[in-house]
């Protein structure tokens, strides 16, 4: 293929190697390419390739080997450089489902890895390189909305504080300005957005894309910003720069690559205090005192240089209530203009007395009905500890030094009765039986006992019913020799109708030779039958001893917990038993269907005061809980494991903690304040607090437009602590 062409080309010509890389990014129909590498500890793009699109998986092949070639061969002069054949994914966000690559597109980077003889380590969500790429380059973790531009469909990614909220993907029509608006009304109605919004992709006519967004009437749609977006398109190469730029650094440290670490911003003091330039309320929330909002330029969105935190950051107080200019104004542009005339003043005056008490009603309500319940998100602390407990029930204090609690033995004697089907099987019947003449071919009488086995055909065997004696040989007419003879009655040994022989059937006795012992049906044998039945076998008692004692045990446990004194907590690995009857109505071999068993066991468990357990673990807990935490015995988990039990009747338990270590925060300065804020800024005051993973706000009732503000009276606000 091209490529290898042009890699075997540039082979040729090194000598001392630098490693060079490949970022490709993969979207939706289209491919970029760039090579990058390491130089001073410092990633650095040396070629951007071309751009190529894809119609369906047998064409994205033939783009990717173009889009690599034309990057290869824009590298500088090869010489004591190394030829790029590691390549970094930059994929779009819906080739990968939870932090895994799409099966589906798996195959297809395998087969472009393969073809191009390329090897991947490692790949980055588009988005996620390109907001990683702007914290670094802007300096501040970036709040904006990235819009990118596909020729099929729109990817719209919401971020906050270098956060990214959520990616939804919208199909593309003629008004870009309302696949916008889909998308993020996606993320929920009473969203905040910001009023930024970055224009990236492969489209000829983003300056196009953009007039449309800022000429779009966002009032109408289903979206709120803070003040009218201000729309920036971003460099055509940034994603595919940022893919290598961001990925790079990673990358660069798995392969042992010294890089540079990034620099960091200076830690401010929490003494040290910043100068902000005082602005009024209402142009802080986009309103603008004698002005139209629609005819100024929307202010430029700055967002703080991140700080470190020791404590809560604290929120102005507001001594009296106060209205928002801006509300003002959009609670009276919505009434009519009314022209006063020298021939109605009463009606007027009394006109206006109304409206200021019915004014004054509605600021009273605003100030004193609205109630909030905010619910915050916390991240625990894991804290694992364990112990070696001792349960003694002759001891009536708790001794902390040995960790040993007293213990009370609770006893009872439940009994049931439970049946399963049998498994065993056996085969029972008759064997057949019939009479045969011996012949004895020797010249002397033999006597054979009871017992004596004859063997027929397909090894089948039978005894004599009867001791008899069979006479030697004698000599016949004409000099022949005629062998004695005798009859006996025969029994086979084994059950069943195979020892039902047809007449004629010769056997051989024990051991002898069939030339002088030898015997013979004249009539066919009968009477052996067989048949299979279902017996009990020895593992089916078992298995219904066993099952029975663990419905008793779970009984006993049950009747002991609610038996046991509500301060006392029973510890189930402690219960130990004892068989006092038991009845099988069968014995193992005997022929049945099915086996009952009636049971009584008598049951002994340890209990201990939870109380006292407690306080013997804060003692030992206590110590290691890190500064603004808490340890809460509701947030912990305790099991036990019995390790032996002494002579004394000792129980040793080996007790495994597992506590969940709950931040602590001040509610009653949190809600004054968070008194009278909007919910965006009061996420954003939770935000900048420690430990809190998120939090949600309800606000009774929910007033319309920015009076929507939290009570302005801090008892009316309720915080509830939710642990993750």
């Amino acid at each position: 293929m091209e490529v290898k062409e042009i890699l075997k080309k540039i082979r040729q010509q090194e000598q001392e190697k630098k490693e060079h890389f490949f970022a490709l990014e993969l979207d939706e129909d289209l491919v970029k390419s760039a090579v990058w590498t390491v130089e001073e500890g410092v990633v650095k793009v040396l070629a951007i390739g071309e751009t190529q699109s894809w119609g369906d998986e047998k064409e994205i092949l033939e783009a990717v080997d173009t889009s690599l070639s034309s990057a290869a061969e824009k590298l500088p002069s090869p010489e004591g450089e190394a030829e790029p054949n590691k390549v970094i994914f930059g994929l779009a966000s819906d080739w990968v489902e939870e932090n895994k690559i799409v099966t589906s597109k798996l195959e297809i980077l395998k087969k472009i890895s393969k073809e191009l003889e390329i090897s991947p380590v490692g790949f980055v969500v588009i988005p996620e390189a390109i907001v990683h790429c702007l914290k670094t380059t802007e300096g501040i973790p970036p709040t904006a909305i990235l819009a990118g531009l596909g020729r099929k469909r729109l990817t719209v990614t919401l971020v906050k504080l270098g956060k990214i909220v959520g990616i939804e993907l919208v199909e593309r029509s003629d008004n870009l300005g309302g696949d916008l608006t889909e998308g993020l009304s996606r993320f929920g109605e009473e969203e905040i957005f910001p009023a930024r919004i970055l224009l990236y992709g492969p489209s000829e006519n983003l300056e196009e894309e953009k007039q449309q967004l800022i000429s779009y009437s966002w009032s109408q749609g289903r979206v709120n910003f803070l003040h009218l977006p201000k729309v920036e398109i971003l460099p055509a190469d940034f994603d595919i720069r940022s893919i290598a730029l961001a990925g790079g650094r990673e990358v660069a440290k798995a392969e042992g690559i010294q890089v540079v670490p990034l620099e960091e911003k200076p830690v401010v003091e929490k003494e040290e205090k910043k100068e902000v330039p005082e602005m009024p309320e209402a142009e802080m929330m986009g309103f603008l005192k004698g002005k139209d909002i629609t005819k100024e330029k929307p202010p430029e969105e700055k967002i703080p240089e991140p700080e470190i935190i020791e404590k809560a950051p604290e929120i102005e107080e507001r001594p009296s209530p106060r209205i928002n200019l801006g509300v003002i104004r959009e609670i009276f542009s919505r009434i009519p203009r009314i022209e006063f005339t020298n021939r109605t003043p009463f009606i007027w005056g009394l006109l206006a007395v109304i409206l200021f008490i019915f004014g004054g009603i509605f600021i009273a309500c605003w100030w004193y009905l609205p109630k909030a319940e905010i619910t915050l998100l916390v991240k625990p602390q894991i804290l694992e500890k364990d112990f070696t407990i001792r349960l003694d029930p002759k001891l009536e204090i708790a001794d902390k030094a040995t960790m040993t609690l007293p213990a009370k033995e609770a006893k009872t004697t439940p009994e049931g009765e439970k049946s399963r089907p049998t498994t065993g099987t056996k085969t029972v019947g008759d064997p057949a039986k019939g009479e045969v003449t011996i012949y004895n071919r020797t010249d002397r009488q033999k006597t054979f006992s009871v017992g004596t086995e004859i063997t027929g055909p397909n090894n089948l065997k039978f005894t004599f019913n009867d001791e008899v004696a069979v006479a030697s040989e004698s000599a016949g007419p004409d000099y022949t020799s005629i062998p004695g003879k005798a009859k006996v009655k025969v029994t086979a040994v084994a059950i069943g109708t195979e020892g039902n022989l047809a007449s004629g059937t010769e056997f051989s006795i024990g051991n002898f030779s069939r030339s002088d012992f030898i015997a013979k049906n004249e009539e066919a044998f009968g009477e052996g039958t067989s048949r299979e039945v279902q017996v009990v076998a020895k593992e089916d008692q078992e298995k219904l001893l066993l099952e029975l004692t663990e419905e008793l045990k779970t009984r006993a446990i049950d009747e002991l917990s609610k038996t046991t004194a509500s301060d006392q907590k029973i510890i189930s690995e402690s219960l130990t038993s004892e068989i006092i009857e038991k009845n099988f109505s069968f014995d193992v071999g005997q022929e049945t269907s099915e086996l009952k068993l009636n049971l009584k066991v008598e049951f002994v468990v340890l209990s201990f005061s939870e109380d006292e357990l407690k306080n013997i673990i804060e003692d030992e807990v206590g110590k290691t809980v890190p500064a603004g935490f808490e340890y809460k015995h509701e947030e912990s988990e305790t099991s036990f494991s019995l390790e032996k039990l002494t002579k004394e009747g000792v129980a040793i338990f080996s007790v495994h903690l597992k506590a969940n270590l709950v931040p602590k925060f001040d509610l009653e300065k949190m809600k004054k304040d968070l008194a009278g804020k909007y919910p965006d800024l009061a996420k954003q005051y939770f935000d900048n607090l420690p430990n809190i993973e998120g939090s949600e706000i309800k606000i009774k009732p929910r007033l319309p437009g920015r009076l929507a503000t939290l009570p302005k009276l801090a008892k009316n606000i309720k915080i509830e602590i939710n642990v993750q």
